[in-house]
């Protein structure tokens, strides 16, 4: 799967995930990997660490590694998550694209960001997945974890 992306710098972003050869819609692209931790309070957590994590769960979070935890934000992304660690592709990713999932996927705790992602459809605001229009939830229903689609309002 790794061989499908490499990881080099942006524009705007720092550093991005980028497809190194023609990704079809559906195809694993890349699995988040790294320690499994639970952390039921982030008060004090470190925006160094902070920007490692990634949920798998309600509080539970993977340390995630190179080259996954450089996939940046979209809100109008192409890619998504599938069975709670995978990167899949929700269209077919050009040679040479970056490669992008909407961060409120995996997100179910009060972490907010401003975003600055550049798409015509940009929400402004990176927040929980409970907060998403219905409309997204359903452009996104194949491509969002099982544990967060059941906190839906």
């Amino acid at each position: 799967m790794e061989d499908l992306i490499c990881v080099k710098g942006t524009s705007q972003m720092g550093s991005g995930v980028f497809a190194t050869k023609d990704i079809r819609k559906d195809e694993i692209i890349a699995e988040f990997r790294g320690p499994r931790i639970k952390i039921p309070d982030m008060t004090g957590i470190p925006d160094e660490v902070w920007s490692h994590f990634f949920n798998v769960g309600v509080d539970e979070y993977i340390i995630a590694r190179e080259p996954g935890v450089r996939t940046n934000h979209s809100c109008d992304p192409n890619a998504g998550i599938a069975r709670d660690v995978f990167l899949i592709a929700m269209r077919d990713i050009a040679k040479g694209e970056q490669v992008t999932f909407d961060y409120s996927v995996i997100t179910a705790d009060n972490w907010r960001l401003e975003c600055k992602c550049g798409s015509p459809i940009c929400r402004k605001v990176i927040s929980n997945y409970v907060d998403l229009p219905e409309a997204v939830k359903k452009k996104y229903e194949k491509y969002t974890p099982d544990w967060i689609k059941a906190l839906r309002k």
